[in-house]
């Protein structure tokens, strides 16, 4: 009894801290909103918390004026798929490999691949070398220039790598004994199967792509720039000129910007609910080694 009482205590308090941290999370947010929605006049006056005063539109409509937002939304929206689409497939593979091991079973130089991957992990050549190499390669103001670099992440490939080991030998036993290989086993047994882990990693993918600002900051020319890279030169160095100071001097600044981010923002928070689900069950299992 008395030990259930402890552990009471301790989950009301582990849940009051949870609750906590949620309301400092969502507090900014609703922030951005309510100025995205407001007027021009209530927010200059600094009257706006976390509730819309003056409610309107204008702001957004401004907003996806904007040619270059648009083309930044699509840059950022084909960066992102062919980030996840490749990522997932070349990690997936690694990890299969890698999740063999070593000895007859396995593949042979198990030990140097495993060493490969974890001085990768610790090292980077840098971020003049890595430029050099994308402007050497020809692949500068590209789109595979926000893609390549960073398409092998090993983490990605030891979270995968662990949730492959944890799954059952004899589903893979059963397919080869029915003449399957190595890359039918992947494709119709281990990729089937490894939805969480997948939707995990693919979760991580999109959220680092989608919100990543410097690669598009240094690879890319400003009209090619994907959105996080837009946003962050619109808010430090608005563009104002004389073509557009009349139009500008109608909105405010902060408002127009409030709506850009929410606009940046909404593809993610219409992702995340359907691989959420997916999320708690994919990390647990792939990060747990037996």
């Amino acid at each position: 009894m008395r030990r259930t009482a402890k552990f009471s205590t301790f989950q009301l308090i582990n849940n009051i801290i949870m609750v906590m941290l949620a309301v400092i999370c969502i507090l900014p947010f609703l922030h951005v909103l309510s100025v995205s929605l407001s007027s021009s006049a209530a927010v200059s006056a600094n009257k706006v918390t976390f509730w819309p005063i003056g409610l309107n539109l204008n702001s957004y409509s401004r907003a996806l004026e904007d040619t270059q937002l648009l083309r930044s939304l699509w840059i950022s929206v084909e960066r992102t798929l062919l980030s996840v689409t490749l990522g997932l497939t070349v990690t997936s593979m690694a990890a299969y490999v890698l999740s063999k091991g070593g000895g007859q079973k396995g593949i042979a130089g198990y030990k140097w691949f495993v060493g490969f991957f974890i001085v990768a992990m610790l090292f980077n050549g840098g971020m003049i070398p890595t430029y050099l190499v994308v402007t050497k390669m020809g692949l500068y103001n590209t789109i595979w220039a926000l893609i390549l670099p960073t398409m092998i992440n090993v983490f990605n490939i030891i979270l995968i790598m662990n949730f492959f080991k944890a799954l059952p030998q004899e589903l893979e036993e059963a397919a080869f004994i029915d003449g399957a290989g190595h890359w039918k086993v992947y494709l119709r047994v281990m990729l089937p199967l490894s939805l969480p882990v997948m939707a995990t990693v693919g979760l991580f993918t999109v959220v680092g792509e989608w919100n990543e600002w410097l690669a598009g900051q240094i690879y890319m020319k400003p009209e090619n720039a994907p959105l996080s890279t837009f946003l962050k030169a619109a808010i430090s160095m608005p563009n104002i000129d004389i073509k557009n100071a009349e139009a500008a001097a109608k909105f405010n600044a902060l408002s127009l910007n409030s709506a850009q981010i929410f606009i940046g923002a909404l593809p993610i928070l219409l992702i995340y609910p359907f691989l959420q689900k997916f999320f708690a069950k994919g990390i647990v299992i792939g990060a747990v080694k037996e």
